[in-house]
């Protein structure tokens, strides 16, 4: 049988300080032997003129220069050099010509077939003619329409164009699954999962081993790992329940988002018992929750994260954590192993009442987040494609 290969159209770069689906999946078909030719982000939302957007324009344009970069056995990275945020036509006609040039280009070089396209940009009929592959998959795993300075109904109009021109259709939310299904009968639901074979790392890791500036803090901790957004965490909840319980300390890992008023993190960072550590790299992340009392998922309520499965939810289960959460409907299927309430003073008791007893249940968190792993819905969702 002669090897297939997969062209995976993202939306983030694969180096993103936050790993997401996009990454993951595409590890585990390489493992499975595969070839992927992994496309990074094609610039949807407008170009914000801060650090990070220029930061990013620069390395694009460096990594262009060097066009595809190998990752891996399996994995090569195209890196296309387009116009960021385009919503006019014209701009719009010049990137998908810049587009097929690099895509054909890349796909010569490295002699790919055009057997299947796994997508996760809802504006990919945009830039490409899905029918030139066999067989083309959209990966439906966030609304992104939602996400700030993204163009909301050029998103809305080409998605329900993608939705009823692909063969397949893989959806990380029941909300996500219901507004794609009716555009496209074959659509699937596999929530988020985790690597549990990184996150468990946490049960066996000796004391010496944890970093010195989370060792610092005192015990309990309430912690948070993901990106600090307002459109995804809920502030104000946040500085509440902290000034509420002022001996418990809550701690967050990962990059602030430049767009938050600085003002409330000073907010934030007024409670001594709050603690932003900033951005740690993935392969540390285990060290910082073997430290952890609680999982903590504070997402705020809005119509990004009502469509939104969080990753973090089965990765601090497969590190044996109890999780406390506000309410999620994408959770409500493990209400036995969160505890979910959106008010202040429930949400704060539940705290209280989960450090009582942290160890309760936790052979039945890690056996879930066992069989949640990236591996097994990888080859779950191969089996619907007949591979």
């Amino acid at each position: 049988m002669g090897r297939t290969d997969f062209t995976i159209i993202s939306t983030a770069d694969w180096d993103s300080p936050i790993q997401t689906n996009k990454q993951y999946v595409s590890k585990e078909l390489a493992k499975l032997n595969y070839r992927i030719l992994y496309i990074e982000s094609l610039g949807i939302r407008k170009l914000k003129i801060n650090k990070s957007d220029i930061k990013r324009v620069f390395k694009r344009f460096i990594n262009n220069i060097f066009f595809i970069k190998r990752k891996s056995k399996n994995i090569w990275v195209l890196s296309p050099l387009l116009i960021p945020g385009a919503t006019n036509k014209k701009i719009i006609f010049i990137n998908r010509i810049l587009f097929n040039i690099n895509l054909f280009i890349s796909m010569r070089l490295l002699n790919f077939k055009n057997d299947y396209l796994w997508t996760y940009n809802p504006l990919t009929l945009l830039y490409l003619n899905i029918k030139r592959f066999k067989t083309s998959i959209y990966h439906a795993v966030d609304a992104i329409e939602h996400q700030p300075f993204m163009p909301k109904e050029l998103i809305k109009i080409q998605e329900i164009k993608l939705s009823k021109d692909v063969d397949k259709i893989f959806a990380t939310s029941k909300n996500i699954f219901k507004k794609l299904q009716v555009h496209n009968q074959n659509i699937s639901y596999y929530g988020n999962v985790c690597d549990f074979d990184h996150f468990s790392k946490s049960l066996s890791i000796n004391v010496d081993e944890i970093p010195n500036d989370i060792k610092s803090i005192e015990n309990p901790i309430v912690g948070f790992i993901g990106s600090i957004s307002e459109y995804k965490i809920n502030f104000k909840l946040i500085y509440e329940v902290a000034n509420n319980l002022k001996r418990i300390n809550f701690v967050f890992i990962g990059p602030i988002d430049e767009t938050i008023i600085p003002m409330k993190i000073k907010k934030l960072n007024s409670l001594k018992n709050i603690h932003f550590l900033g951005y740690r790299e993935y392969k540390d992340l285990p060290y910082y929750c073997s430290y952890f009392d609680i999982g903590w998922l504070p997402i705020v309520q809005n119509d990004y994260t009502n469509s939104m499965f969080p990753i973090k939810f089965f990765e601090y289960l497969a590190a044996g954590l109890p999780v406390v959460s506000t309410k999620m409907e994408s959770l409500n299927e493990f209400k036995q192993f969160t505890e979910m309430h959106d008010d202040i003073k429930n949400h704060s008791n539940s705290i209280i009442k989960v450090l009582a007893d942290t160890e309760n249940n936790i052979k039945e968190r890690l056996n879930l987040a066992r069989n949640n792993t990236y591996q097994k819905r990888t080859i779950k969702m191969l089996k619907e494609l007949n591979l």
